[in-house]
């Protein structure tokens, strides 16, 4: 008899309070996040390369991890797009093993 107890005023209250939460963290995640442009066959624009060389000079490091979940690209992608950056001398490459490379900011490899 008498149904489902009701949520007292109390878990009204953080049940908002989360939902309010988890929407502004959604928001700021969905504003920090770039995405990049392909050309026709397929491959990351110069004017993307740019946008991602201007990101990662802030950063202490960068690996190919990092890239994809900041930017949204696969990893194969941000390791292309780091060897390029490379190229270029934006950034320097510290440590490399099988799997990952580890760049620094050419500026801070000093």
């Amino acid at each position: 008899m008498g149904g489902k107890k009701r949520p007292t005023i109390s878990q009204l209250e953080k049940r908002w309070r989360k939902e309010l939460e988890s929407k502004l963290r959604k928001r700021g995640e969905e504003e920090g996040r770039f995405e990049l442009q392909l050309t026709k066959e397929g491959r990351v624009s110069q004017a993307s390369v740019d946008a991602v060389s201007r990101e990662v000079v802030k950063w202490p490091y960068v690996t190919p991890y990092q890239v994809s979940s900041r930017f949204g690209v696969k990893i194969s992608t941000a390791k292309r797009i780091l060897k390029r950056l490379e190229e270029q001398g934006v950034l320097k490459l510290v440590d490399a093993n099988r799997r990952v490379r580890i760049y620094v900011p050419a500026a801070r490899a000093t």
